[in-house]
């Protein structure tokens, strides 16, 4: 086979006839002619020129290699990309874009050359896009905006822009990138920041609401509470109990409506304590007594199975209970209400039981169709126009979120008609395991080391108020008890009036001009070594505000209004420690 030659690489043949001819040349010129040296050099040169290009030539087809493989990858990255790729005209027209752009704006990409990019931008942010556009056009440097593409169907895409125009300013380079979840997440935040103000707001105008209204209530309850030991006849009696029955009716709208905004802003803390259930049933009947109409047998039972003390939080379960047999006692008529409980799971080897109370009563019952309302907030069974029963419709909400709140459950079975079973079922430790925790969740721990109350039943009592009409009225109801009162009308007042040994127990106002009753709780024991408990008052009812003013120095805490039998409850786990 012939052999072929690389026409890059001549041969010695080649050399020497270029070299026969240019020795001819030389000679048709007149010149001298060159020796056979001379004519080997001059091919040695032409072959070392020959090499140079040949290795310029192959430099030359690597860079255009290098090149076409740059542009690839380029253009691979370029239509590959999620960032949306645009060259707009300095009129602003798509002259072209990738298919991450296209897919951003909706539309088929061929479609979209030679378009107006700032048609496909919504209403509400064109002109700060065209605003933006003439920015980039007068300026080299990149410039950034957000924007919101509409789309053909109607849905929204937030977008950041990125754009450059070119050193003629003759086209401009624009990137653009999806934001809309980072917009929708910023949308959520603010949104939940707006409800967590709202939340606040709410609780500080139920806050001040409530104390606004309970100062007035004070009064009122105060002076019935009196009158009631008072000699009446029985037609002034009866104006007495309607008189009474509607306050205690004002006052529990303001405990339920409190309840519930503790509850909305998740303020309600679980407080477990050892308790005897069987006992809390007793009290509940005997609570209810006055509520239970001609006609109307209203009995409890208890499951002998249930443990004599169980660890759980008894505040809130007496709440649930008590709302319950509200309920009942108000819409049955005649026949019967039962309060009941059982045991769900066994003792044996557990640590904690599941507990069922159930209230039984045979009134009016509920449709089918409404019972899924009962439990919704603010929601009434009856028409808002022919409502025969009052009730603000928090009561049950209030129930199903303590329930929850107590790790168990809550429901109803109902026949019109012929009555209904509200129960609920809860979690409680069992006393072997519930003693240490009943330790380690109990009450703040009294500050006043000093003594204790005297055992007696006449105290003198240093009462700071600055409100006459509490005044009036809680001084009434305090020496109507037996015990003599000295009054001070601010905390400044108080703190004068003190002095040691003269006084068993101060009751201190919370909020006072001159001098608040917290600063003059701190002054006093700033002053004196020995001092009487410390009883705070207030009109402020909110979770957590008894211990927030017993770690400020109070001794103890009463939320206003009270009547004597809770200051006499309080007053005797002071002396008895």
């Amino acid at each position: 086979m012939k052999k072929q030659t690389d026409s890059r690489f001549p041969n010695k043949s080649t050399l020497r006839q270029k070299a026969e001819a240019k020795l001819k040349t030389t000679r048709l010129n007149n010149k001298p002619p060159a020796s056979e040296t001379d004519i080997l050099e001059e091919v040695h040169e032409l072959r070392v020129h020959q090499i140079e290009l040949q290795i310029q030539n192959e430099e030359l087809i690597l860079a255009r290699d290098r090149a076409e493989l740059a542009e690839k990858k380029y253009t691979e990255l370029y239509e590959s990309s999620p960032s949306g790729y645009l060259t707009l005209s300095k009129e602003g027209d798509i002259l072209e874009l990738n298919d991450s752009a296209a897919r951003m704006i909706h539309k088929e990409r061929s479609t979209l050359i030679n378009n107006r990019f700032a048609l496909f931008i919504s209403e509400e942010t064109q002109g700060d896009f065209i605003r933006f556009f003439d920015r980039v056009l007068k300026s080299h440097q990149k410039e950034s905006c957000e924007a919101v593409l509409k789309r053909p169907d109607n849905t929204l895409l937030y977008i950041n822009i990125d754009a450059i125009t070119s050193k003629d300013k003759e086209f401009c380079l624009l990137t653009m990138v999806d934001i809309t979840k980072s917009k929708e997440a910023e949308k959520s935040l603010f949104k939940l920041k707006v409800a967590n103000e709202s939340i606040e707001f709410k609780q500080n105008f139920l806050a001040n609401i409530s104390h606004e209204m309970r100062t007035p209530l004070t009064g009122i309850l105060g002076i019935i509470d009196i009158l009631e030991h008072t000699e009446l006849t029985q037609t002034q009696r009866d104006y007495l109990d309607t008189l009474k029955h509607s306050s205690m009716n004002l006052r529990e709208i303001i405990n339920q409506v409190l309840d519930y905004s503790k509850i909305e802003a998740g303020k309600v803390k679980l407080k477990p304590s050892l308790f005897e259930l069987k006992k809390l049933l007793a009290e509940t009947k005997i609570l209810h007594k006055g509520s239970v109409k001609p006609g109307v047998h209203f009995s409890t039972q208890s499951d002998f199975n249930i443990p004599g003390l169980i660890c759980a939080d008894e505040n809130r379960i007496q709440q649930v209970i008590n709302n319950l047999v509200s309920n009942a006692l108000k819409f049955t008529n005649t026949g019967s209400v039962v309060l009941s409980s059982k045991l769900l799971s066994p003792r044996p080897l557990s640590k904690e039981v599941m507990i069922k109370i159930a209230v039984t009563d045979t009134g009016i019952g509920i449709p089918d169709e409404l019972q899924g309302k009962l439990f919704v907030p603010f929601s009434q069974i009856d028409d808002k126009n022919t409502r025969k029963y009052e009730g603000t419709g928090l009561g049950l909400s209030i129930c199903k979120e303590l329930v929850t709140l107590l790790g168990g459950k809550i429901g109803v079975t109902s026949e019109y008609h012929k009555g209904s079973t509200f129960w609920f079922v809860f979690p409680a430790l069992l006393t072997a395991t519930s003693a240490s925790i009943s330790k380690s969740v109990d009450q703040p721990g009294r500050s006043f080391s000093n003594h204790k109350i005297n055992n007696k039943h006449s105290l003198n009592i240093l009462f700071a108020e600055d409100k006459v009409v509490n005044q009036k009225v809680i001084s009434l109801m305090l020496t109507s008890m037996g015990h003599q009162v000295t009054l001070a009308s601010n905390g400044e007042q108080a703190l004068n009036s003190y002095k040691s040994g003269e006084f068993d127990l101060i009751l201190m106002d919370i909020q006072m001009p001159v001098m608040d009753g917290i600063t003059a709780t701190r002054k006093l024991k700033e002053r004196f070594e020995r001092l009487p408990p410390i009883i705070g008052l207030s009109a402020n009812a909110f979770e957590g505000d008894r211990e927030k003013y017993m770690v400020l120095g109070m001794d103890e805490y009463l939320t206003k209004p009270f009547n004597k039998e809770e200051f006499v409850e309080l007053t005797t786990k002071l002396i008895n420690g």
